[in-house]
């Protein structure tokens, strides 16, 4: 006699259900069959080793579901038909049909974000990423300062106007905080959700946002402990927005503000894999399309986030300088020009960060294309052996007699016609750096310039113009500075 079970209750109902089902709730079958378990009709399936939804559609509408349904529900499984007989449906093994069924998941996952918001990451990854943290409870201010000031319309037009440019300065910065807010709360948040079920794993996260988490505890601070006092003391008193009590906090905006250094430092390679990723990953390029498009994003593309770090610190001097300019008093204008030139100081640190890692890069591309430097050809292999610690020339090592942060640069190259002797002429391409000349010739068949005269430090070279101005007459000498260059060589450069 078989035992029979209650009926299968069918498809959960309702909003709450719909929710259990879309993030990975499981309806449990009430009937089991000796040969194995059932497939719950309109619940989920979850692959045990994957960990992912496995073969959804979309919600269709008039389909006779009830209203609050989840908008997708699974396929039956169908056995495959080949060759006249019935296979077990199973994963699909082309890569194609493996593209088309990530791009079907990817779909149904951000239409689950829009309608019932992303899941909640776990509480290390929200510390680390700033998704959620802090709200927006502090960051709120009225709309006008008007509103702070009773007596604003016995102040003079000049008082109003630097009230209008400390206004800005306020405003700015916390607008600038919320489009922060949006790389990690929307397009960070998104990213490692879609990750957390086998999606966009190859992006990464790290490489995409750098150090913005960073960038926003700096602003907050920056925001509790310098601008939002000041705010607080207008609310309280109703007296104008003081610049003078901005002043310790903008002293300290090195400090402050340091991790914009290393942002500003990625910021071209963080781009250039943005726009990497979104033109050789489809899957990608679909949810950053889906991110700019959400109310959350404010119609803000990825590029123009990313940007936005690098437009921010640049712009809190010309927002100073508003002020500066219209502050009359002599002790406002003193701690003005004194947050000015901290503020200045500090972008001058970060571009000649900047400038360094690029001459650094350029270096390594430089030195990448120059082969190795063979000093003798060596007649046996124990000879070669005992030269070889001596055959390379690191481009990259410290400069010698100079500080650690000068750092030597390319500074031109090009091919020139050398002219050696009476009669002999050779075409060679020269490497000036900035403390060496390489001569070098191409190869042919290798990307590289093979070094094929002894590297010419620059201390002892001297270059004399001649009569035709289309030449020059370079001197080497390879005695001692003492001998002021006598019995060097010469070589005429056109």
């Amino acid at each position: 006699m078989k035992a029979f079970g209650p009926p299968n209750e069918g498809p959960l109902q309702g909003l709450v259900a719909s929710r259990i089902e879309t993030y990975g709730g499981r309806h449990r079958a009430s009937a089991q069959s000796t040969a194995g378990s059932l497939y719950p009709r309109g619940g989920l399936v979850l692959d045990p080793s994957r960990r992912r939804l496995q073969q959804y559609v979309p919600f269709v509408r008039g389909s006779g579901q009830s209203r609050g349904l989840s908008p997708m529900r699974l396929r039956d499984p169908e056995p495959e038909k080949r060759h006249g007989g019935h296979v077990g449906a199973g994963l699909p093994h082309s890569p194609k049909l493996k593209e088309v069924t990530k791009a079907h998941e990817l779909e149904v996952r951000l239409h689950t974000f829009s309608m019932f918001g992303m899941p909640r990451l776990p509480p290390e990854d929200r510390r680390h990423w700033e998704i959620g943290e802090g709200g927006d409870s502090g960051l709120a201010i009225e709309k006008s300062w008007r509103e702070l000031v009773p007596g604003h319309k016995e102040m003079s037009r000049e008082l109003c106007h630097q009230q209008e440019a400390l206004w800005e300065l306020l405003t700015t910065e916390l607008i600038y905080v919320r489009k922060l807010k949006i790389m990690t709360d929307l397009l960070a948040a998104g990213l490692l959700n879609l990750q957390r079920v086998g999606l966009l794993t190859e992006v990464s996260a790290e490489t995409l946002f750098g150090n913005v988490p960073s960038l926003i505890r700096t602003h907050r601070s920056f925001w509790e402990e310098v601008l939002g006092p000041t705010l607080e003391e207008t609310r309280a008193s109703g007296q104008p927005l003081d610049p003078i009590g901005l002043e310790s906090g903008f002293l300290t905006f090195g400090q402050r503000f340091h991790p914009y250094v290393q942002y500003c430092l990625r910021v071209k390679q963080t781009m250039a894999y943005a726009r990497e990723q979104q033109e050789t990953n489809p899957l990608f390029h679909a949810f950053v399309q889906w991110c700019e498009k959400h109310k959350r994003s404010g119609r803000q593309m990825l590029c123009d986030l990313l940007i936005k770090p690098h437009q921010r610190i640049t712009k809190y001097p010309l927002l100073l300088h508003a002020v500066l300019k219209r502050s009359p008093e002599a002790r406002a204008q003193e701690a003005l020009n004194a947050m000015i030139e901290a503020v200045e100081s500090f972008l001058r640190h970060i571009n000649g960060q900047v400038r360094q890692g690029e001459e650094q890069e350029s270096l390594a591309a430089a030195a990448q294309r120059i082969g190795p430097y063979e000093v003798l050809e060596p007649p046996s292999d124990e000879v070669e052996k005992n030269l070889r610690p001596f055959s390379t020339l690191d481009l990259t090592s410290p400069m010698l007699g100079v500080a650690s942060e000068h750092t030597r640069q390319l500074l031109l190259e090009g091919p020139v016609r050398v002219k050696e002797g009476r009669e002999g002429k050779l075409d060679v391409y020269l490497f000036l750096f900035s403390d060496v000349l390489l001569v070098t010739k191409p190869q042919r068949k290798a990307d590289k310039a093979k070094i094929i005269r002894p590297p010419l430090m620059l201390e002892k070279l001297v270059c004399q113009p001649l009569r035709d101005p289309r030449t020059s007459f370079l001197r080497g000498a390879f005695s001692s500075p003492s001998s002021r260059g006598e019995g060097g060589a010469g070589m005429e450069i056109k």
